[in-house]
């Protein structure tokens, strides 16, 4: 297929705002879910202390 006759469907700002909502999803469930579940603590432990990890939870998911 030619370059004039390609459609773009989604601008790369477009994308890009997808990946970031979608990386901020992920982070948000990892450290929330692990608030609620004592087994998965070492989930708490990848994003420092568990304090920092309740922290850093509201902003990730701005």
């Amino acid at each position: 297929m030619s370059k004039s006759k390609m459609i773009v469907r989604t601008t790369f700002i477009d994308r890009a705002c997808h990946w970031t909502v979608v990386i901020c999803f992920f982070l948000v469930a990892l450290s929330g879910i692990s608030f609620f579940f004592p087994t998965l603590q070492w989930l708490t432990e990848t994003f420092g202390t568990p304090q920092m990890g309740r922290i850093l939870h509201p902003f990730f998911g701005c």
